[in-house]
């Protein structure tokens, strides 16, 4: 069986000469010397000139921080279609999340409905999210928050090396974006996450990850969101493969979109930019094909996934939650199914991918 996910996190030769500094200072951390080289180096690659890193123990937990520590209180919009992380970080933060809806054409937040509930529901942020790691310039959601009072963060869980479609690497807008380093990420080191901020907020998100003290005084809320020395040395290896990875993934997504137009019952997921691709999203034509092409999928020996099902806002812990009116956000989880992309996939995988796709496609259950 082809898995889902095949992580591809380097093996420790190359990581623990990342740890001698570590070592020799005994500090392994609370911002240890490996964590605080992966910082400068991520500014340096993606955040720079206006952004710097803060690495956090997962995206989870930094967007949690982002909200202590911009000051978020009350409601928080959050898209209904998202992983369902996204919103229990609101809820961490002491906030409530409040949902909106997905645009039919890029699958995140759509303005008006965003709109909608910012006037229904008034929030001090949204939490705006990338699906899948796509790289879609976010001004208009900013504007649309400015208008009401509310900040935003960015949830780009799964887009950390990616670049809009302009160049510009992902992570320099909202007040903060977020990002995931875990193991199912292209970027994967088991656990952690980073947080590009301006450096004038970087002071407060550091209290809000290392439980609100500040010189040994409890000074705000926080929790304890450090990575370890162990996970950064890690990433310190994955950064110099990373752009290898991504180059590889797209080769892979390449073939996939090929082999996809020959579908009638299926379409490639609206990209932008010039995303990792943690995975390949694309769209059915409805729920039961969704599960036929899964099931389908599975007899040949290929794992498939269905995201985000059920949306957020249909799930036993938010279905109470305050919303607007949401139904592209419905009708996207019943069809969106997704194959596995692997930063090491053999063509004769990809092409049992793609058979196992195409043939699973074919049946109905």
């Amino acid at each position: 069986m082809l898995p889902f996910i095949r992580p591809t996190i380097p093996e420790p030769d190359a990581w623990l000469p990342y740890l001698s500094a570590s070592y020799a200072q005994r500090i392994f951390s609370n911002s240890g010397p490996a964590a605080l080289r992966l910082e400068a180096c991520l500014t340096a690659k993606y955040a720079a000139p206006d952004r710097e890193a803060v690495l956090v123990s997962s995206c989870t937990a930094g967007i949690a921080a982002a909200l202590l520590a911009t000051g978020a209180t009350g409601r928080v919009v959050v898209p209904a279609f998202t992983f369902p992380a996204t919103a229990q970080a609101v809820l961490q933060s002491g906030c409530r999340p409040v949902f909106c809806d997905v645009s039919r054409d890029t699958w995140e937040t759509d303005p008006a409905s965003l709109e909608q509930v910012l006037v229904s529901y008034p929030a001090s942020a949204v939490v705006h999210v990338r699906p899948f790691g796509f790289c879609r310039d976010a001004a208009v959601i900013e504007e649309t928050a400015a208008r009401h009072g509310a900040r935003v963060i960015i949830d780009a869980a799964a887009a950390l090396g990616g670049r809009l479609e302009t160049g510009e690497p992902v992570g320099r807008q909202g007040v903060i974006e977020a990002f995931s380093m875990h193991a199912t990420k292209v970027f994967g080191i088991g656990e952690g996450g980073a947080l590009f901020v301006d450096p004038a907020d970087a002071a407060r998100v550091r209290r809000a990850r290392n439980f609100g003290i500040v010189s040994g005084d409890v000074a705000a809320a926080g929790l304890n969101a450090k990575l370890s020395d162990v996970h950064a040395a890690i990433g310190l290896a994955v950064l110099d493969r990373v752009e290898g990875f991504i180059q590889h993934r797209r080769g892979i997504v390449d073939r996939y979109d090929r082999a996809l137009m020959s579908c009638s019952w299926a379409v490639r997921a609206p990209r932008a930019g010039i995303p990792p691709m943690q995975s390949y999203p694309f769209l059915v034509e409805s729920p039961s094909r969704a599960a036929a092409v899964v099931a389908g999928a599975r007899r040949k020996g290929v794992e498939l996934r269905r995201y985000y099902t059920p949306p957020l806002h249909r799930t036993t812990a938010f279905g109470r939650c305050e919303r607007g009116t949401i139904e592209v956000s419905d009708d996207l989880a019943g069809r969106v199914v997704c194959a596995p992309v692997y930063s090491d996939m053999t063509d004769a995988e990809a092409d049992a991918v793609i058979d196992a796709l195409l043939r699973g496609g074919e049946c109905r259950d």
